[in-house]
């Protein structure tokens, strides 16, 4: 994120989807009123969600783990029942990725037009001093032009490419907030725009659940 990342983005009664492993026993973590209106399979299927985020939640760093309590992972749990939010990350992840894409992209042509600027410099450097090799006189003063014409272009470059990179960072933190108001929009947890760095690896934390949640059900 960006969730840098960002990286942004069914199941049969009694079976683990994609093969013949027994689906792990569940203890009940929910209340009748989590699940009182869902049919006996959505039960199962948020149960599972639900014990798969518990062992997910112990491979985050031990600050987190408290963060990442039962009550939120239920909610997280229910959020994923209907599978929207699963396409929905994956979307927000095709997304970030095309935008990462042309932003490398950008910034590589800037570079490589610093490094043609600097060739070409260099060129009319070599052939300026070959057409003064008669005025040794000249030589010193011209050397010095050429050394402070090469350190202006540098500094010049070098707050180009600044430039660039700060106008990169903007754009990332806008896909960072367009990734959280969607998410928040959705109803999942822990999701709000917010720059806060707590915040924000918390959402990874979710966002990497939710991918490998959605990839072990599908």
């Amino acid at each position: 994120m960006s969730l840098a990342t960002s990286n942004y983005y069914s199941m049969a009664l009694g079976k683990i989807p994609g093969g013949d492993q027994e689906a792990p026993q569940f203890e009940i973590h929910f209340s009748p009123a989590d699940l009182g209106k869902l049919s006996e399979e959505e039960k199962h299927q948020v149960k599972f969600y639900f014990s798969q985020l518990k062992q997910y939640r112990e491979e985050a760093p031990p600050a987190y783990q408290a963060k990442l309590s039962d009550a939120r992972l239920r909610e997280l749990s229910l959020s994923l029942l209907d599978g929207t939010v699963f396409e929905i990350v994956r979307e927000l992840e095709d997304i970030q990725q095309l935008k990462e894409r042309s932003l490398l992209n950008k910034r590589m042509k800037v570079v490589s037009a610093h490094k043609s600027r600097k060739v070409e410099m260099a060129k009319r450097h070599k052939e300026e001093l070959a057409s003064s090799s008669s005025k040794l006189h000249n030589l010193p003063l011209l050397r010095a032009q050429h050394e402070k014409e090469r350190r202006d272009l540098e500094k010049k470059l070098a707050e180009e490419i600044r430039a660039t990179d700060q106008k990169i960072i903007l754009e990332l933190d806008q896909i960072v907030s367009d990734q959280q108001s969607t998410m928040q929009q959705a109803a999942v947890p822990f999701f709000m725009v917010s720059n806060k760095p707590e915040d924000i690896q918390i959402q990874i934390h979710t966002l990497r659940f939710v991918q490998r949640l959605g990839t072990a059900v599908q």
